[in-house]
C-alpha cells in the first residue's frame, strides 16, 4: 500500500460532498508559517460571484477559520456598509448570455421562464430601442459576457432585474433603484450561510428578553 500526505489542517468544515473548507499548515509536504485557506466548490471560487464579493468571503471564510463569531458578525456589518457604497456595476453578478431569441416576446419582452440575467437582458435591448440609444450603447447580443442587477419596485422599466454589457446607462435613469440589500444577500451572505448553518454561527446578533429587560 502506498500512501501519500496531502494536506495537515488545524480545521476544516465539510458542508456536503466536494464542498468543504480547511485551515492548511502543510499541503503535499510544504509547510505554511501563516495558514493557507483551501476552498473547494464554494461560491468565493466561482466567477459567477462578483469579483469584490469573492475576496471578502474568502476574509470572511478566515475569520471562521481564526476567529469568534462576534468577529464574524463585526466583519460582515462593515463590509456591508462599504457594500453600499460601491458602484452598482462592482455589486453586479456576472454572467454569459445567450438563447436571446429562444425567450424573446414581441409583446410583453420576455417568456415565462426566462431565465432572470436573459430578462435583464431583454429588458436592456427594449430599453435601449425605446430611448434611441443604440449607436452609444451596445446591444446585448448572444455569447456575450454581461452583469445583471436586481431592481427594487416600482421603477422605471417596471421590473425587478436590469442586465447590461459594461454599465447601466444614465439615460434609465436607474441607479436609484439597484436592490443593494437582495444584492448583498445574494452576492455575499447567502455563500456564507451554508457554512455557518453547519456550524451553528448566525451572521447578526439575534435579540433576547434578557436584553430586551436588561
Amino acid at each position: 500500500m502506498i500512501m501519500k500526505r496531502e494536506a495537515i489542517a488545524n480545521k476544516g468544515i465539510w458542508v456536503a460532498k466536494k464542498r468543504y473548507m480547511m485551515n492548511v499548515f502543510d499541503e503535499e509536504g510544504i509547510r505554511f508559517d501563516v495558514p493557507k485557506l483551501k476552498i473547494m466548490g464554494v461560491e468565493a471560487v466561482k466567477s459567477s460571484t462578483p469579483e469584490v464579493c469573492r475576496g471578502k468571503i474568502k476574509d470572511a471564510i478566515r475569520v471562521i477559520m481564526n476567529d469568534s463569531e462576534d468577529a464574524l458578525i463585526k466583519f460582515v456589518t462593515e463590509f456591508k456598509e462599504v457594500f453600499k457604497s460601491l458602484s452598482p456595476e462592482e455589486v453586479a453578478f456576472p454572467r454569459s448570455c445567450n438563447n436571446l431569441s429562444k425567450y424573446t416576446n414581441s409583446s410583453n419582452i420576455y417568456n415565462k421562464g426566462t431565465p432572470i440575467h436573459v430578462k435583464g437582458a431583454l429588458i436592456y435591448n427594449h430599453n435601449i430601442y425605446r430611448h434611441k440609444l443604440s449607436a452609444k450603447y451596445p446591444i446585448i447580443k448572444d455569447g456575450d459576457k454581461i452583469k445583471f442587477l436586481m431592481l427594487k419596485q416600482p421603477n422605471v422599466v417596471k421590473d425587478t432585474v436590469i442586465s447590461f454589457a459594461t454599465k447601466i446607462p444614465y439615460e434609465f435613469d436607474l441607479h436609484k433603484y439597484v436592490d443593494y440589500d437582495t444584492q448583498f444577500e445574494k452576492t455575499f451572505t447567502d455563500p456564507l450561510r451554508f457554512i455557518l448553518d453547519s456550524i451553528g454561527w448566525k451572521l447578526e446578533r439575534e435579540a433576547t428578553l434578557e436584553a430586551f429587560f436588561g
